[in-house]
C-alpha cells in the first residue's frame, strides 16, 4: 500500500496537496481516485505492493523519486499503466489542467 514517508532533505513539499478518495478497500484492493489541482501534489510516499493507474484527463505529472531522477508522464483519457512495487516518489501536476485518476493497489500477490 502507498504509506507517506519523510522527503528527501532537498525536497521541497511547499505546494498544495491532490485530493483522494478511497472508492474501495479490503484485505487484497485498495482503489483511491485522485484529483490534482495545477502545481498540487500528492506528497512524498511510498508503494509497497504494484499498482495500475486509469488516466481519466489530460495533463502532466512530475515524477519526482528518492534516488534524486525525474520522470514525467503525459496523461491522456483512457489510458492505464502498471508500476511495480517498491516506489519512492512524489507526484506533482506541471500542466495547466486538473489532473484525476484512478490507482488500484494490489495487497496480495
Amino acid at each position: 500500500m502507498s504509506e507517506p514517508m519523510t522527503a528527501p532533505k532537498d525536497a521541497s513539499n511547499d505546494a498544495p496537496r491532490a485530493d483522494f478518495e478511497i472508492l474501495y478497500e479490503d484485505d487484497e484492493t485498495r482503489i483511491t481516485r485522485w484529483r490534482f489541482d495545477p502545481g498540487a501534489q500528492t506528497g512524498w510516499h511510498h508503494h509497497a505492493v504494484d499498482y495500475v493507474t486509469i488516466q481519466e484527463s489530460g495533463g502532466e505529472l512530475r515524477l519526482e523519486r528518492d534516488d534524486g531522477s525525474v520522470t514525467h508522464v503525459e496523461y491522456e483519457p483512457g489510458r492505464t499503466v502498471r508500476y511495480a512495487a517498491p516506489i519512492r516518489h512524489n507526484a506533482t501536476n506541471v500542466s495547466g489542467e486538473e489532473v484525476r485518476v484512478t490507482e488500484i493497489e494490489y495487497k496480495t500477490v
